[in-house]
């Protein structure tokens, strides 16, 4: 693993691998594997195709799909070209698709088949897009395209300080904000979080069950691809065939949020499953029930459980939990401590340090905080001073240097492991006539971390949850979504004419589960 941890660029492991490795298994997707060979040659016609379109250093490319072999063809491709590749959450409603693929500038899409009537609707409006691929097709055409030189690409690109990636995560202000994910953030975070996590070797098989537009996802595919471990992708999340691909492939490692953890530990004891085999299991991305947690330890009793904290705008985990303190009933709520490449404050509304144990905002510093938002200078300014990243987290740290969050300091509710900001739904609600005020919070739900639950006043003659709901499907993703309306006659605000939401989360938490 040295070879690796002195690369500069994503679509160098590959190189290294093909020389070192090149018939070893690097992933499989619906029990068809591809070898190191085999993706380094779909990779290079890639680039042909690429080059015969004229995109050139710094051109974006979506992609809209279900987790494929695809996504870490075209991830490398970009990298050698210095392309810039824009997952797009394929779970999103057409309008928010639209606006990432205009705001992106995205010059060509690569799609999954079941996309295909969205992308067409997408090239009647106006955007940047010149060519539009399903993955079938893009299949079909590599076979026809000539690959091209790789050690010719290699020595002529430099463009180490281009993104390779440009992932959105949504904005208080509703819209969301493209993170431009660089080769040298991706390259730290494998360098130093192998370390913590794992094991990561060619002999292990790994499990990617997360979405890789999801950045916990990606970033733990990453770890399996340096590594040179066999990575199993799962198309869609599902319970059962998670357990029966950690059984029937004797999987090593895996990343899931606690909601997947939470179907899944209901799913093994349906079936009374105990799998032995798994050595470590991490989790992030929203907070995780003790209950869950101690259910899940008896039914992977011999695998670590590895709590990390990060988030796209730090290319995914930079931190984590040491499994022993999880084993011993300590800091069961802790997110750890740092990589050896970050560091992290806590200060208050004055930008002053707190002392132990005191709740502040979580900043931090490291080598693997984004390049910026694309085209954001005011959210640039907000989020990053003096080289340190404002996370808008809420926590505090203990006498020995762990963190613990305890609140959202923006309004932020994790659903499943994947963020809704309550404006976004508001703003959607509002465009109701039925709907005169509104507001939007979570509340506590055991199988997604939280819900979504609107607050609303309304015109009682013509208000109907039902319409509502069919209305918001085009606007909003499904799990944006709220779980609960509930009618109220008014209200809370403050001095400013603004909703006191922590009033809201306390009077109505009764609401949750």
């Amino acid at each position: 693993m040295e070879g690796i941890k002195k690369l500069d660029q994503v679509h160098k492991i590959l190189d290294f691998h093909v020389k070192n490795n090149p018939d070893n298994v690097s992933v499989s997707v619906d029990s068809v594997s591809y070898t190191n060979s085999d993706i380094f040659s779909k990779v290079l016609s890639l680039v042909g195709l690429l080059k015969e379109n004229k995109l050139t250093s710094g051109d974006r490319i979506a992609y809209l799909a279900k987790n494929s072999s695809e996504f870490i063809e075209l991830m490398y491709a970009s990298s050698i070209l210095g392309l810039v590749m824009v997952p797009i959450n394929f779970r999103l409603a057409y309008e928010e698709v639209k606006f990432i693929i205009q705001d992106s500038g995205s010059k060509i899409i690569i799609f999954g088949e079941e996309f295909k009537e969205l992308v067409e609707k997408v090239n009647f409006d106006k955007t940047d897009l010149q060519l539009s691929l399903g993955i079938s097709e893009l299949g079909e055409l590599l076979k026809t395209t000539s690959p091209v030189a790789f050690d010719v690409l290699s020595s002529t690109n430099k463009a180490t300080k281009t993104p390779l990636f440009q992932m959105y995560t949504s904005g208080t202000t509703g819209n969301p904000k493209g993170a431009l994910i660089s080769q040298k953030g991706i390259m730290s975070l494998i360098t130093n979080g192998m370390n913590n996590l794992g094991p990561f070797d060619p002999n292990a098989v790994n499990l990617v069950c997360m979405p890789l537009f999801h950045i916990a996802g990606s970033a733990w595919l990453f770890f399996g691809l340096a590594s040179g471990c066999k990575n199993i992708l799962l198309v869609d999340i599902n319970p059962e065939k998670i357990l029966d691909i950690i059984e029937n492939y004797n999987v090593a490692t895996t990343l899931m949020v606690p909601a997947v953890i939470q179907m899944v530990v209901v799913a093994a004891e349906k079936n009374s499953k105990v799998l032995k085999n798994v050595k470590n299991i991490v989790f992030g991305a929203s907070p995780m029930a003790v209950d869950t947690l101690k259910r899940a330890q008896k039914i992977f009793p011999n695998s670590n459980f590895t709590h990390v904290y990060g988030m796209t705008e730090t290319t995914g985990m930079f931190m984590s939990l040491d499994p022993s303190e999880l084993k011993a009933n300590r800091r069961l709520e802790s997110c750890g401590k740092c990589f050896s490449n970050s560091e992290i404050k806590i200060v208050d509304a004055y930008n002053n340090e707190v002392p132990t144990k005191t709740i502040g905002e979580i900043i931090c510093r490291t080598d693997q905080i984004m390049d910026g938002y694309f085209n954001r200078e005011k959210a640039n300014n907000e989020a990053m001073k003096d080289g340190w990243f404002y996370t808008g987290d809420a926590g505090y740290l203990d006498e020995e240097g762990y963190l613990f969050i305890r609140d959202r300091i923006k309004d932020l509710i994790i659903t499943g492991g994947e963020n809704v900001y309550p404006v976004e739904v508001e703003n959607a609600l509002m465009l109701q006539r039925s709907i005169i005020d509104c507001a939007v919070i979570g509340v506590s739900d055991p199988k997604w971390g939280e819900a979504v639950l609107a607050l609303v006043i309304v015109n009682d003659n013509i208000f109907s949850e039902i319409e509502v709901r069919s209305s918001l499907r085009s606007q909003l993703a499904g799990f944006k979504i709220p779980k609960t309306f509930h009618i109220v006659d008014s209200l809370p605000r403050n001095a400013g004419g603004k909703i006191t939401k922590h009033v809201l989360r306390e009077k109505y938490a009764y609401l949750g589960k």
